[in-house]
C-alpha cells in the first residue's frame, strides 16, 4: 500500500517540478529576447481582422442578456464584430430575452432544436460564419472590455498561430465550492501558460476560445465527442500540427456550479470526456512527434486519475486509523483533557514524526501554493490572497474529487455516457 502512495507522490511532484521548471525556462528566454508584445491600442481598424462571436444557450434566460452586452462592449471596431446567439431549443424565456438585441446591426439570433449537447448549436452557427476568426462564449460567462483585443493581437504576432485560449477566473463567488473553483481556476491560469509555451494546451474551453476559421474548413466542425467538444477540437488540432496560443491579458468571468452535486456533475463529464477523447486520440501518447504532450502531460492526466481514485479509500483508512485507536483508548482509560498540560511546554517532539509520506505531502502543498502565487502574478491580481479559498481546494480536492474522479472512470469503462445537463 505504501509503494502506491510513493509513486503517486513521485508522479505528482514530478509534474509540478516539470511545470515549474519549464516556466522559469520560459522566464529567461523571455528576459534574453526582450518583451515583443505590442499594445492593444496600435491597431487600426483596417488591420484588425473580422470577428464572430458565437453564443450558444440553453435555458440561459437569467445569465445570456449579461454575456451579449458583455460582447456588445468590447472595445473593437463595430464593422470587423458579428455576434451569433443560438437559441438551442430553450425551454424558458431564453428566446424572448434574446429578442432585445435584433435591432444591433452586429447580433444575429438563431432559434434550433436541441440534440442533447452544445457542439450542434455551434456547428448551425458555423454555417453562417464569414469572418477570418471564430470563437464561442458559453452564455453563462462575460468578458472584459480589452479581451477581443489582447486575443487578436496574439494571431496577429504569429501568422502559425491557429487557436487562442483565455484566463477565466470564477466571478464574486457567493459559496464555498464556488471559492474552492476561484483558487483552483487560480492554479490554472499558471498550467495554462506553461501549456501554451511547451505547445501541449489540450483544450479550448467554452469562454472565448477564439480560431482561425480556417481550422473548420480544413479540420471539419465540431464533434459530439462524449459532450466535450472544445477538448476533442484542441486535441485535433494538435495531431494536426495547428498551434494554440494563450493569452493571459484576455480575461472571462464565469460562475461555476454553486453545490457540490452540480460541481461533482460538471466534473464527471469533464473527466469522462477527457478519458474518452484521450482512447480516441492514444496514437499521441508516447508518440516523440507530439513531444511534451504525448510523452508527459497526456500520461499524467490519465496516470494521475487512476492513482487518485484507488489511493482515496487507503489515505481513508490512514485517516482513521489513528482516530479509531485514540478512541478506543479513550473507552478504556476514560477521556482527560488537561488544558494546562496541553499548553505547558512539555510537548514531547518525538511524537512528530516526518515519515517519507509526510514529507511528500508538504512538497505536494508547496508547489501548489507557488503555483497560485506565479498564476496570481501572471494575472498581475493585486486582490488580497484569500487563503480560506485554498483551505476550501484542498477540502474539494481531498473528500469531493475522488467522488467524480472514480464515477468518471466507471463510466468510462462501462462506456456509459456522462450526461450534459
Amino acid at each position: 500500500m505504501r509503494y502506491f502512495f510513493y509513486v503517486f507522490f513521485f508522479l505528482t511532484i514530478y509534474f509540478q517540478l516539470f511545470l515549474l521548471f519549464s516556466f522559469i525556462d520560459w522566464r529567461k528566454e523571455r528576459k534574453r529576447g526582450g518583451s515583443k508584445r505590442e499594445k492593444g491600442n496600435g491597431h487600426s481598424s483596417v488591420t484588425l481582422p473580422s470577428v464572430t462571436i458565437i453564443v450558444p444557450c440553453y435555458n440561459e434566460e437569467k445569465t445570456v442578456e449579461k454575456t451579449v452586452k458583455s460582447l456588445l462592449a468590447l472595445h473593437y471596431p463595430k464593422e470587423k464584430l458579428r455576434i451569433f446567439v443560438v437559441d438551442d431549443g430553450s425551454t424558458d424565456n431564453t428566446w424572448e430575452v434574446i429578442q432585445q438585441f435584433v435591432s444591433d446591426s452586429r447580433v444575429r439570433i438563431f432559434r434550433k432544436k436541441n440534440e442533447g449537447s452544445k457542439f450542434a448549436a455551434l456547428n448551425y452557427a458555423l454555417h453562417y460564419v464569414e469572418t477570418d476568426i471564430v470563437g464561442v462564449l458559453d452564455a453563462d460567462s462575460w468578458v472584459r472590455e480589452d479581451a477581443l483585443i489582447h486575443t487578436v493581437e496574439e494571431f496577429l504576432k504569429d501568422e502559425n498561430v491557429m487557436a487562442v485560449i483565455p484566463s477565466m477566473i470564477i466571478a464574486d463567488p457567493d459559496s464555498f465550492i464556488r471559492k474552492a473553483q476561484r483558487a483552483e481556476y487560480e492554479i490554472g491560469i499558471f498550467v495554462r501558460k506553461v501549456f501554451a509555451k511547451i505547445k501541449t494546451v489540450y483544450i479550448t474551453p467554452g469562454p472565448f476560445s477564439l480560431f482561425r476559421k480556417k481550422v473548420f474548413d480544413t479540420l471539419g466542425p465540431y464533434r459530439e465527442a462524449h459532450h466535450t467538444e472544445d477538448a476533442e477540437i484542441a486535441l485535433r488540432m494538435q495531431k494536426a500540427g495547428y498551434p494554440i496560443a494563450y493569452s493571459e491579458k484576455t480575461i472571462v468571468y464565469t460562475v461555476g456550479p454553486k453545490t457540490v452535486p452540480k460541481l461533482i456533475k460538471q466534473r464527471i463529464r469533464w473527466t469522462y470526456g477527457f478519458i474518452r477523447n484521450a482512447i480516441d486520440y492514444r496514437e499521441l501518447f508516447f508518440n516523440k512527434k507530439y513531444g511534451e504532450l504525448g510523452f508527459v502531460v497526456l500520461p499524467m492526466g490519465l496516470f494521475r486519475i487512476f492513482l487518485a481514485v484507488f489511493l482515496f479509500p487507503m489515505s481513508l483508512y490512514l485517516i482513521s486509523k489513528p482516530l479509531i485507536t485514540q478512541i478506543e483508548k479513550w473507552r478504556s482509560v476514560g477521556f482527560s483533557f488537561d488544558l494546562p498540560h496541553l499548553f505547558s511546554g512539555s510537548i514531547d517532539t518525538f511524537f512528530f514524526h516526518l515519515n517519507p509520506i509526510s514529507i511528500l505531502s508538504l512538497l505536494g502543498f508547496l508547489f501548489m501554493i507557488i503555483s497560485i502565487i506565479l498564476g496570481r502574478k501572471i494575472l498581475r491580481e493585486k486582490k488580497k490572497f484569500l487563503f480560506l479559498d485554498y483551505l476550501a481546494m484542498l477540502f474539494v480536492y481531498t473528500f469531493v474529487a475522488p467522488i467524480w474522479l472514480a464515477k468518471s472512470l466507471w463510466n468510462a469503462i462501462r462506456l456509459k455516457k456522462s450526461a450534459w445537463r
